[in-house]
């Protein structure tokens, strides 16, 4: 028996006994719609909030606390997806990530003898993935971050549901004990020297509005070399922030780890008063601990570090966590009826491929953003940002739909489990 898992795509397939490798492509009826469903509402969001950062040098701007939108238009918009996009939909793919780990070795341990090993180059042949996409297409890539940090996961799958828990909840709330002792540390300085601390900061952030500056220049009217150079230097500064993410990404990854032990999403119809009470409790949190994020990111200011920013980073985790659940708690109640099932179905199609159509969104968006492409970078704000996105996706759906009349896999989740599992021989997509 083999199983075949994707980080972002969950299938089963049954081909003989005690096998490592797969034989037999994975037929659609033993997929999990309603996780296709949410991945392809996931692409959504994941495109909408990435917009800004291929349009603009956001990354930067946020660090400053800079508002880029001036138009009363931009302005609400840019405040909508804020507070019920932004951060919501990469905490919905890394629970995904847990979850279908969870999947993948409930089944892999009974069905084969290396369960482990197969995980361990899944993983690594995604990480290969995510530093092509980060170094020749965009920098903003999450797949290294999400295929590094995987490497810890097997350390937990044995915990308990409740153990798992308590190690989400432990891992950021050290996050947030460490990150608020030094914002207090600079907190203090400002009190006891202000100057000292400004000036100490200030090569910082001297050093990110020259990043600002060069971002549109390379991005929006530089060579290819001279993008290639930019997108090093982003993608080097995105990169160092990995370390953080074993005390945020590895919690939600956990949460997803025990809803899959909990089988909750294999067996809704039982879960489902479970569900209800998780819809109801995570709109509550969620909803309250965006707008105290909202609220204080506008504090803040241009102090990003400031002890203003441990209360910002902690409403965010809730608030974030909380609107993800609800809005895939709301998908899995929706589905329960007929109507509404065939209104979700096209976000399935999306689903079904989330990697290759995550990529395609890197390469369409930075086709039109950057100089060898359309040029538009710096020249669009949140509002026309949200018509783009919704094109886009509308288009990909279309596209997807029509690639799985012919094929089995999408493109690159072909790829990935033929370097995986070493079969290109007389094998179809």
């Amino acid at each position: 028996m083999e199983q075949e898992i994707d980080t972002m795509n969950i299938h089963v397939s049954d081909a003989g006994t005690n096998s490592v490798l797969i034989t037999e492509p994975v037929q659609s009826q033993e997929r999990i719609e309603v996780l296709d469903i949410i991945r392809g509402f996931a692409l959504l969001g994941v495109l909408m909030a990435n917009i800004a950062w291929f349009s603009t040098p956001a990354l930067y701007y946020e660090i400053l606390g800079k508002n880029l939108e001036t138009g009363f238009g931009d302005m609400i918009a840019s405040s909508f997806i804020y507070l019920f996009v932004e951060g919501k939909f990469y905490t919905m793919f890394s629970f995904l990530f847990g979850l279908g780990f969870a999947i993948f070795f409930e089944r892999a341990i009974e069905r084969t003898k290396k369960p482990k090993l197969l995980f361990f180059r899944r993983l690594f042949i995604l990480l290969l993935i995510g530093l092509v996409h980060t170094f020749f297409i965009w920098y903003g890539d999450i797949l290294v971050t999400y295929a590094l940090i995987g490497f810890l996961l097997p350390l937990f799958f044995n915990r308990k549901p409740k153990t798992l828990i308590k190690w989400a909840i432990s891992l950021f709330s050290v996050f947030l004990l460490l990150s608020a002792i030094g914002l207090g540390f600079i907190e203090l300085g400002r009190m006891f020297n202000e100057a000292a601390v400004t000036e100490a900061m200030q090569p910082f952030y001297a050093n990110i509005e020259s990043m600002i500056e060069s971002s549109y220049h390379a991005y929006g009217q530089g060579t290819f070399a001279e993008i290639m150079a930019q997108r090093t230097s982003d993608a080097l500064f995105a990169i160092n922030q990995i370390f953080a993410g074993i005390f945020v990404i590895l919690p939600l990854f956990l949460f997803g780890l025990y809803a899959g032990k909990k089988r909750i999403f294999q067996n809704i119809e039982t879960n489902l008063p479970l569900i209800k009470k998780f819809w109801k409790w995570s709109l509550i949190i969620g909803l309250s601990m965006s707008v105290v994020k909202f609220i204080f990111k506008n504090v803040m200011g241009a102090e990003f570090y400031s002890f203003n920013t441990a209360i910002y980073m902690g409403a965010g985790f809730l608030g974030d966590m909380g609107l993800c659940l609800f809005f895939m708690t709301s998908i899995v109640l929706l589905y329960q009826n007929d109507k509404c099932t065939r209104i979700l179905k096209p976000l399935s199609y999306m689903g079904r491929m989330p990697l290759s159509n995550y990529l395609f969104q890197s390469i369409i968006c930075t086709t039109i953003f950057y100089s060898y492409g359309l040029g538009f970078y710096g020249k669009v704000g949140s509002a026309i940002g949200i018509v783009l996105t919704v094109l886009i996706f509308t288009t990909q759906i279309f596209i997807s739909k029509y690639w799985f009349k012919h094929f089995n896999f999408g493109p690159v989740e072909w790829i990935w489990k033929r370097l995986t599992y070493g079969r290109f021989k007389n094998s179809k997509i």
